[in-house]
């Protein structure tokens, strides 16, 4: 599936929605400020002397602007207070809707289940794996992805969605949230609930006029009437802007809907499993209706209906039949529960096919020349840490010792013994095996709070500078983990100036560096970098060794990480033309390739087998 196409929409549906909503956020502060200005004295009746006509009224249009001034600082404040609020990525929207976060290495049968497979389907989707929420108190069957990025983003399940959906059904759901994922559709969901968050504040700050009011005009004995009916006219104002926006919000999500469906199909070309799933909710009694107070703010972000709504118009969500019948034209339009005991023939057939479809999946992760031992360690988090340092040892003797005392003066015994137990069996696994384990490692090392996560990256630092060097393996590692631990618990970019002005540079270093360690020969890397180069369009330069740097490569990807979309499809595609150009992809250029596309948020794309 081309994503990044349906993240460049994904990015227009933004800028529709930005003008959409401005325009109601300009009505609603527009009728806030001549509501308001009525009630402070804006408008004003003429004397008239004796026999003229009826009297006239006068605008005073310093109070009017200055009660617009006021409306929209306080629209402003709560849309930015939402927009902080949620900054943390994922993880808070998870936590909001009554989220519990799955230890990666559960053995609750049905927790492991629903980590199995979001692991399964990541490592699908060349993306690391993200962090699990387990609903606990929704029976209805229902998921959804939030986060602004792959780096933060987190997959949430509902309780009946992992007891009631079959294995095939289940990998289905978490397939289109991770097309949500990669098209790029959480950051304009975020969005989305910070604006709407802002417009509901006027009914907010309305209802508590109209509270507040009451109270002390009864007091008064019916005196200072005018604050309630302030209140009752600002909730009145803001409700229809609510109304409206929720309109508007609606009209967005049903089509990312479709496009997600559509994407999941796609990436497992299995559309009866999502279509199964559907229906499993068309006979649920409780279909996909979320319990949690806070569901209606975060309805456009789930994988069905969370919310009852009475008119179409404003559902989240397109009809279930709508969306069955797109995946599977077939349908015969009856919702079938998933078979107990004897299922007939037809039932008995899709059955197969999604359990077909269940263990070439779940082949994937058994496929992986990664000894099991080492898999379950990746899940543990305590032991993550261990392997990644294991993988960061120098192979020269004297610099791992020096490593390794490091260590010793920094971490725990148990830690370093951890380290030293596993230095063996990492270090006997191929470069392209290596990057599936750190693809693993990512929600164990996420379990680390801030400050734990902000010591480990330092003692890393600290571990490649033991020797004065940086090599390319050091490089790519410390760049994948850091940027996704800074994406659970920190967003803000390392570099975020001169990203037009730099551009051509950044690409130009980018496909150098590619090209140069994937390249032994000087002739084939300039042959290599000339392909990359022109399938980005653009004449560039081959920088030679002495111009390649590390640290300027780190700065030039997190420039390249705000190009818009269709840039980036660019880019990457110059890469694989790059590293393809002598019709083979080599250990380290994959590896290579996999931390580029890390940095800048996008999973690596399907690539041919290593030579």
């Amino acid at each position: 599936m081309n994503f990044f196409h349906h993240q460049d929409i994904a990015r227009r549906n933004t800028r529709l929605l930005g003008i959409l909503f401005t325009l109601a956020v300009i009505l609603l502060v527009s009728a806030v400020a001549i509501l308001v200005a009525v009630f402070a004295g804006g408008l004003e009746q003429t004397q008239q002397a004796p026999g003229a006509p009826a009297p006239e009224w006068r605008l005073h249009w310093d109070i009017v602007i200055a009660s617009a001034g006021v409306a929209l600082s306080v629209v402003g404040f709560a849309v930015l207070y939402k927009w902080m609020v949620l900054r943390p990525g994922g993880k808070v929207v998870a936590e909001h809707l009554g989220g519990r976060r799955l230890s990666p290495d559960s053995t609750d049968p049905l927790e492991r289940k629903v980590l199995n497979v979001v692991e399964e389907m990541a490592i699908a989707a060349n993306m690391p794996v993200p962090p699990v929420y387990l609903l606990d108190k929704e029976p209805a069957i229902n998921a959804f992805a939030a986060g602004y990025s792959p780096r933060d983003a987190v997959i949430g399940i509902t309780r009946g969605g992992a007891e009631k959906l079959t294995r095939a059904q289940l990998q289905g759901v978490v397939a289109h949230e991770i097309a949500h994922i990669l098209n790029g559709d959480m950051r304009l969901n975020i969005r989305i609930i910070a604006i709407l968050n802002g417009i509901l504040f006027i009914s907010h700050a309305g209802y508590l006029l109209l509270r507040f009011g009451a109270l002390r005009g009864g007091r008064s004995n019916g005196k200072n009437a005018a604050l309630p009916l302030l209140g009752l006219g600002l909730l009145i104002v803001g409700a229809i802007g609510v109304l409206f926006g929720n309109i508007i919000k609606a009209a967005v999500s049903r089509q990312r809907e479709y496009l997600a469906d559509a994407s999941a199909a796609q990436f497992t070309r299995e559309p009866e499993a999502l279509a199964g799933a559907l229906q499993q909710i068309g006979v649920a009694q409780k279909g996909s209706k979320v319990e949690s107070p806070n569901a209606d703010e975060a309805a456009h972000l789930f994988f069905g209906q969370a919310v009852g709504k009475f008119m179409s118009v404003m559902a989240t969500h397109p009809p279930l039949q709508d969306r069955i019948k797109r995946l599977t034209p077939h349908w015969d339009g009856k919702y079938k529960a998933n078979p107990e005991a004897k299922p007939d023939l037809d039932t008995k057939a899709q059955e197969q096919s999604q359990e077909q479809f269940a263990r070439r999946l779940t082949a994937l992760v058994a496929a992986l020349p990664i000894p099991q031992d080492l898999i379950e360690d990746a899940r543990n988090p305590d032991h993550a840490r261990a392997l990644i340092f294991a993988l960061l040892l120098s192979d020269n003797t004297e610099t791992r010792a020096s490593q390794l005392q490091l260590l010793r003066e920094r971490q725990s015994e148990a830690l370093v013994a951890d380290v030293e137990a596993h230095i063996e069996s990492v270090k006997a696994l191929p470069m392209e095996d290596q990057l599936p384990l750190t693809e693993l490692t990512m929600p164990a090392l996420k379990m680390m709070d801030s400050r734990a996560a902000s010591a480990f990256l330092n003692t890393m630092q600290q571990v490649i500078d033991v020797d004065a060097q940086v090599t390319l393996y050091e490089w790519c590692l410390y760049e994948v983990v850091s940027r996704y631990l800074q994406g659970e618990h920190n967003r803000r970019q390392q570099s975020t100036g001169g990203v037009k002005k730099n551009r051509m540079q950044d690409a130009q270093l980018s496909l150098s560096v590619l090209a140069r360690y994937g390249h032994e020969e000087q002739e084939t890397a300039e042959k290599a970098f000339k392909a990359g180069a022109d399938k980005f369009s653009t004449q560039l330069n081959y920088l030679d060794q002495e111009q390649l740097n590390f640290a300027q490569l780190s700065d030039a990807l997190s420039r390249i990480d705000q190009w818009r979309a269709l840039e980036k499809e660019r880019i990457v595609d110059a890469w694989l033309a790059c590293a393809g150009y002598d019709h083979s992809i080599s250990p380290i250029e994959r590896k290579l390739l996999f931390t580029l596309c890390s940095c800048i948020g996008e999973p690596l794309p399907e690539l041919p087998d290593a030579s």
